[in-house]
Order: structure tokens, then sequence, then C-alpha cells
């Protein structure tokens, strides 16, 4: 066992199978990723309004909310490979209707409302296609690699999967759009989801399974009911249910985040609208590091207990992000013009802010998402993943509609102050239940060695 381990990251490389799938996935990926930036970039710069910016990140979200279960029902019914090739050359397709919209809009001096519906329509529809897409990578990998060798494969798509958000999202949109224009970089996501059509279709055919019909109820029904299954698991364990309440809470966040930086940028810090990597860079590599940090050192401490703390660390890092920013006597002045002596830039101290906010954040996710793998037995542990992955889009799609239109109105720091505040009584709530979680279990602890010992007492 010892040397499959030692040898897994290479045996699943020397795969070309693998290697073809794995480098579809970070090509689609990476621009999936830098595409979002580039449509919340382009949104900004057309209307200048945050509002608009939400109804994108709305666009983006909804498809997983409407589409996650048929998906899933369709990857079982219909050859993977065939899904991963024609999900990649429709994303080629709204690719290149976005970058020609894009090009039309940058033009076109006229009225933005038939622009900003088709940016709606082709979000939409690329979010749509990526649903189908995911659940058909990851049931594509186990009949292509080894059983012994699933764990490095999944360990290499995990971490490439956040690395293709770093990457396409933090450094190679920003960077396209400061270098060959935001229209041209569109034409780039568009190749490099052309690329990753190439590469799956270099993929064996896989089998199809037909489905059966049991105990006369039909393949919907028998799915709806395995889908309600999950949520009533996870409804009657309530460590799992605060756990997923706690991972939709940060993914909430992300969008709220990703909804506010480009205004941010331009509005608040008076740089350009793709600038707005000053948030999500060090956002990003604060939640590398926390990862490594909590890896390593996170088992000292109770789970509920760390991912409340990261709580109260991400309400601190959105509070003082807030004060960085904001001009006004209601917050405090910016940093250089409040305390002019101190040699520190008021960008640098919002991407000190977002650093925090990024370790925090991968502070609650890590012991959250931990809880719920651990405490979910195996007959139901997939479906309580996918009730995480709808419950986290249905939760952050209603604050998403509304919190553009309230930073038009009162100012961007403003309402991340008030965000800030929300998530500091969320934290108090999560604590407060995390400590009597643990008086309970040191209870329980206290009971055991008595019962053990008469039992042991008992034993042959």
């Amino acid at each position: 066992m010892e040397s499959l381990q030692q040898s897994g990251y290479t045996a699943v490389l020397k795969n070309r199978n693998f290697l073809a799938i794995w480098m579809a996935q970070v090509l689609s990926n990476t621009a999936l990723n830098g595409s979002f930036f580039l449509q919340l970039i382009l949104i900004e710069e057309i209307t200048g309004s945050s509002a608009q910016i939400s109804g994108v990140i709305l666009a983006f979200a909804l498809p997983a909310v409407l589409l996650s279960a048929v998906a899933g029902l369709v990857a079982d019914r219909i050859s993977k490979k065939t899904i991963l090739v024609w999900s990649n050359l429709l994303r080629v397709a709204t690719g290149a209707a976005l970058a020609l919209a894009a090009a039309a809009a940058e033009g076109s001096k006229g009225n933005e409302a038939w622009f900003i519906v088709a940016i709606y329509i082709l979000v939409f529809l690329g979010s749509a296609i990526g649903q189908f897409f995911a659940p058909a990578e990851g049931s594509m990998i186990p009949l292509i690699v080894r059983s012994d060798n699933l764990l490095p494969a999944n360990s290499l798509f995990t971490l490439t999967f956040t690395g293709s958000q770093i990457l396409g999202m933090i450094i190679l949109a920003p960077l396209g759009v400061k270098t060959i224009g935001i229209v041209n970089s569109f034409w780039v996501a568009a190749v490099m989801y052309l690329g990753a059509a190439i590469l799956v279709a270099l993929l064996p055919r896989d089998q199809t399974t037909r489905a059966r019909i049991a105990d006369g109820l039909s393949a919907v029904r028998r799915a709806w009911n395995e889908v309600a299954e999950g949520w009533q698991f996870a409804i009657h364990h309530r460590s799992i249910l605060v756990a997923l309440l706690q991972l939709a809470l940060t993914s909430t966040l992300t969008m709220i985040m990703a909804d506010l930086a480009p205004g941010f940028a331009k509005r608040v810090l008076g740089f350009s609208a793709e600038d707005a990597t000053y948030v999500f860079w060090p956002a990003g590599i604060g939640m590398l590091l926390a990862s490594v940090l909590v890896g390593r050192y996170g088992h000292r401490i109770q789970r509920e207990i760390l991912a409340s703390l990261g709580i109260v660390g991400v309400a601190i890092g959105l509070g003082g992000l807030a004060w960085a920013g904001d001009g006004s006597s209601a917050i405090g002045k910016p940093l250089l013009i409040g305390h002019p002596e101190l040699l520190v830039t008021t960008s640098a101290l919002v991407m000190f802010f977002a650093l925090i906010i990024g370790m925090m954040m991968a502070t609650v996710n890590i012991p959250a998402q931990t809880i719920v793998q651990e405490r979910s037995n195996d007959a139901v542990r997939g479906r309580v993943l996918a009730t995480q992955f709808t419950l986290s889009n249905a939760i952050g799609i209603p604050p998403t509609m509304f919190i553009g239109s309230l930073a038009d109105v009162y100012g961007i720091p403003k309402i991340t102050f008030a965000v800030a505040i929300i998530m500091a009584f969320l934290a108090a709530i999560n604590l407060v239940w995390a400590i009597i979680l643990l008086r309970r279990a040191r209870l329980r602890h206290a009971h055991q060695p008595a019962h053990s010992s008469d039992s042991s007492t008992t034993q042959p």
C-alpha cells in the first residue's frame, strides 16, 4: 500500500487518458473563471453599476439551483465523453458570442439595454452548460483511472480546481485586459475551451447505462426521492447542517465580494475596474496560506470552534476593508486622509484586509467541509455533498439580487461594513453553539471512562 501511495501521482500522470482530462479541466476551468471576471469588468465599465454586476452573478449562480439534479441524471444516461466534448464546444460558441457582444458594446454609444440582456443570457447559458460538464467529468475519472490511483487523481483535480480559479480570475483575466483588451481576452477564453474539447475528444468512449424501473417508480421519481433523502439526513444531523450553512455563508460572501470588487477598485480606490485584482489576489493567496496552516495545525482545535473563529476573522477583515475605503464620517476617513503621517497606502491596507478575509474564509471552509465528509456515511455522502452545492447557491442568490443596488445607493464601503456587522452577529451565534457543543462532548467524555471500566470488567 505504501508503494502504491508513493507511485500514485506518477502512475496517474503517465495515464494518457487521465492526462487529457486533467489538462482539459485546467483549460476549461481557467477559461470559465477568467471569463466570469471579464464579464464583471465589462458590466462595470459599461454601466458603472453594482446592481448590474449583481445580475451577472445571479445569472451565473441560478443554473446550479435549477439544473444540478437534472445534470446528474443526464450524466448517468448519456456517454460522459459526449457530454464533455459538446459542453466545451458549446462554451466555445458562448465565448465567441461574448467577444462579439463586447466588441459591439465598446463601439456603440447608444442604448445599453440590449447589451445587458445579451450578457445575462450568455452568462446563464455558459453556466448551464457547466452544470452538465462537472458531473460528467467527475464520473469519467473512475472509468479511466484504476481504483488504487483514485486518491492521487482526485487530489490533483482538487489542486488544479483551486489553482485555475486563481490563475483565471486573479492573474490571466486582469493581465489580458491590460495587455490585449477585454474583447481579445474573450477570444482567448474561447480558444481555451476549444483546446479542452480537443483533449476530451481523445478519451475512449464510455458505455452508457440504461435506467431501470424499480418498485413502479420512474427514474425521475427515484432520483427525487434520493435527493430528498440527502436533505433529510443533513437536517437530522445538526453538526452537518450547521457545517453546510457555514459553507453556504462563505459561498455567499464570495458572490458578494465578486459583486463589489470591480466597483471597489474603480469607485473607491480610483483604479480601473480590472484592478479588482487588488481585492481578489490577496484573498486567493490568503486561502492558499490558510489551507496549509489549517491542514498542518488545525487538528489541535475542535472543528466547530475553528470554523466559528474563522467567521469572527471574516467579520474583522470586512470591517477593516470598509474602514480603509470609506471617506465619510459614518465609519472613518481613508487611512492617508485620517493619518497622513503613516507610510501605508489605502490600497496596501485594502490588500492586507483582503488577505485576512481569504485566510479566514479558508479557516471556515476546511473544518466545515471535513465535518460534512466525516459525519456523513458512505451511503448518503454524495447526496449530502450535492445538497451543499445546491444550498450554497440558493442562499447566495437572494443577497446577490439586492446587494449591488444597495451599494449604488449607499456606497460600497458602507454596504461592506453592514455585511461585516451581519457576519459578526452570525459569528457570535456560531461561537455560542460551538462552545455548548464542546461542553456537552466533555460531559460525555467525563462519564465514558466509568462506563468503559465497568464494561471492561465484564469482558472475558
